[in-house]
């Protein structure tokens, strides 16, 4: 009996996980297409000069120098007010309150002219300024003559149908709080900025598939809020502990052992080129993220790869095409060194030239850096070494070419292509690492033979998208409701559901074993 219920149990797992790798092998047929045609001629034009220079040669473009400041943000006046609306499914009226709307040039936020407003729900995170929270999309109701409110339509009859002027939607956003006082107490002292955050956002744009932008930012006396897509698929941190959960479960039934446990290549292929795509943007707007990592790659509901959370990041210093001097990057230059300005992000994603202290730091390589530490992780499922630092005896091997006898040591199956691309990501000396461009043009990046099975999909919603907001197919009365549910976790970013325990990422990611 007890049998019995093991294998039971093995199958469930299994069967979880399964949705997962199906997902993988299916979803992106058509993006992987266009993805594609974007890579093969990379590096051609002019616009993509900047992914083509070596550390020596931004060095040669001028004296390093600081950051620059991104342009003042685009913020206007709005706050939550009460307000009734009817439930697009059901027909019911519904007094609202915690919806956000932008303000009209009277500052009365009731009669806003604008066509779109936000029911705050559920709170997903906790910031260091306040809070996230998901929201339900509500649209004005456009009013004609051959479509009016009905009375005989709703429940609450005694409301007049007239005075109702909002909708609500399938349509879900999310909204980041950051409350004044917070922001004034600890701006300039934080690593994070708000104000900053938003900027680099506006900056970004909110078009790009791999880049979350910011669809709306609104402020009152009390609060400044941040607009932004919800994406509700999870992020790799969670998504790698799933797929490695299915790879040990499947491990176990076939007593046997397959080394690797990371995702597999065919997987981590398209998710890693959807992250250069993130990268190539940020690199032709001349910013340096600062904090590339798994945490800050999220999943939307078609299971693509989009980019999170510039708080940290900087605007990088370019020669000036007229004057000499520094500029940005629309002068079609060549970016300069940049004076470094601290670590940024985690600790085990940083270059070896951030961990050392260098003086000034070619911006954009040390993102990359961080996008070879990601991928390591994603074969490999562990981090390739604590941090890059002499002192690390896994870097000290890796930095010098030794990424190889590493992998070999560590009982891991990689391709030979993968592992080479790896090493061009962690040489010591940046002058060595690959470049973007030639990243791009990597056999292992632009390999053909991608797995592609046909397998049954789960169903997922197919409706058009409006602005990045998340389709959703909840009513409005259980938008309401699920605002008083459990508290949140604490965590820092607009993200879904699908979180990892941090103990179990900690156990799988930093945990080095005794082979280096």
């Amino acid at each position: 009996m007890t049998g019995l219920l093991h294998q039971f149990t093995q199958l469930v797992i299994q069967t979880k996980y399964l949705n997962s790798i199906i997902i993988m092998h299916g979803l992106w047929q058509n993006q992987n297409q266009l993805d594609d045609d974007r890579l093969e001629e990379y590096g051609v034009a002019d616009h993509d000069r900047h992914a083509t220079l070596r550390y020596n040669d931004v060095a040669s473009a001028g004296k390093a120098s600081r950051p620059l400041d991104f342009p003042a943000p685009k913020v206007f006046r709005g706050g939550l007010v009460e307000l009734r609306a009817r439930d697009h499914k059901s027909g019911t009226i519904h007094h609202l309150k915690n919806v956000l709307v932008q303000s009209n040039s009277t500052g009365n936020n009731s009669k806003s002219s604008t066509d779109t407003a936000y029911l705050l729900t559920k709170k997903l995170a906790r910031t260091n300024y306040g809070s996230v929270r998901v929201c339900l999309v509500l649209k004005r109701i456009k009013k004609t003559p051959n479509k009016k409110l009905n009375q005989e339509d709703r429940q609450d009859h005694d409301i007049d149908c007239s005075s109702v002027e909002w909708e609500s939607t399938d349509l879900q956003a999310a909204v980041k709080i950051s409350e004044w006082k917070k922001v004034h107490a600890l701006r300039g002292r934080h690593l994070e900025d708000p104000i900053k955050e938003i900027a680099a956002l506006q900056l970004l744009g909110n078009y790009h598939p791999h880049v979350a932008g910011t669809l709306e930012v609104l402020q009152d006396d009390n609060c400044l809020y941040t607009v932004m897509p919800y994406l509700n698929g999870g992020d790799l941190y969670g998504r790698l502990i799933e797929f490695m959960g299915y790879r040990s479960v499947r491990s176990t039934v076939a007593n046997s052992s397959t080394g690797a446990t990371g995702f597999d290549e065919s997987s981590a292929r398209i998710w890693f080129r959807q992250l250069l795509l993130a990268v190539d943007l940020l690199q032709k707007k001349g910013v340096c993220h600062r904090d590339i990592c798994l945490e800050n790659l999220l999943l939307d509901e078609s299971d693509k790869v989009c980019l999170i959370d510039p708080g940290i990041s900087l605007r990088v210093p370019y020669t000036d095409s007229e004057t000499g001097g520094v500029g940005d990057v629309s002068g079609g230059t060549s970016r300069r060194l940049m004076i470094a300005q601290g670590q940024g992000g985690k600790l085990m994603y940083a270059a070896p030239e951030i961990i050392s202290k260098e003086v000034s730091v070619d911006a954009f390589a040390t993102d990359l850096w961080s996008v070879g530490v990601v991928l390591f992780v994603m074969l490999v499922g562990l981090a390739p070494f604590k941090w890059a630092h002499p002192t690390d005896k896994r870097f000290a091997n890796i930095s010098m070419g030794g990424l190889k006898n590493v992998i070999k040591a560590l009982d891991i199956s990689i391709s030979p292509e993968a592992c080479d691309l790896l090493q061009g990501f962690f040489w010591g000396n940046p002058n060595k690492r690959l470049t973007l461009a030639e990243v791009m043009h990597h056999p292992w990046v632009q390999g053909k033979e991608i797995i592609r099975q046909s397998l049954t999909l789960p169903n997922r919603s197919s409706s058009k998208h409006s602005k990045g907001y998340s389709n959703n197919s909840l009513d409005l009365k259980k938008k309401i409701k699920s605002g008083t549910k459990s508290p949140p976790k604490t965590f820092g970013h607009v993200r879904g559901n699908s979180q990892a325990n941090p103990s179990e990422l900690n156990n799988h990611l930093h945990l080095l074993n005794s082979s280096r």
